[in-house]
């Protein structure tokens, strides 16, 4: 296993696990929607998983019991287990096993949240959520082959060239 990961820049990269195809982009559209439902769905007790997550890491903190210190922006990142997939890149003459990971970056911004109102927010209405910025991205790390330094290096292995000499 290689630790050879490369971000995925380009959107029309094909990625293929057991028959299913994405293009990059659609994946990671496809990995944010469960992301967003978590942060942003109600618990079923009433309370939101995003109010109370925001809350806690940007409320700031308070040195010595007098003073409060107040946060401008927060920050969340993942990493997932890595996935064993194909990766197709237009112009390329087949399909590259190796293995992707998903990373995610949630910014919360607290700052650009002074006004609003926990006590009013409706889950329902996406409009209203307090602000945060998700962003995915995707890393592949090809496996490795180890091929010879040279095409006659084969050749040079075998008995009947050892012979010869």
């Amino acid at each position: 296993m290689s630790d050879n990961f490369q971000l995925l820049k380009n959107d029309d990269d094909v990625l293929l696990f057991g028959k299913d195809t994405f293009t990059v982009c659609r994946f990671k559209e496809l990995c944010l929607e469960p992301i967003k439902a978590t942060i942003y769905s109600p618990q079923q007790n009433g309370n939101n998983r995003f109010l109370v997550i925001f809350a806690r890491l940007n409320g700031g903190f308070i040195v010595d019991k007098k003073v409060h210190i107040g946060l401008n922006s927060s920050k969340w990142e993942s990493v997932s287990e890595e996935i064993e997939c194909q990766l197709l890149k237009p112009g390329d003459s087949g399909w590259q096993k190796g293995r992707l990971r998903v990373k995610t970056y949630v910014n919360f911004l607290p700052g650009d949240n002074r006004g609003f109102n926990y006590n009013s927010w409706q889950p329902a209405s996406k409009d209203n959520q307090p602000k945060s910025e998700i962003k995915i991205e995707l890393e592949f790390s090809p496996d490795l082959t180890i091929e010879p330094e040279s095409p006659l290096d084969d050749i040079r292995q075998s008995e009947g060239y050892k012979k010869l000499l």
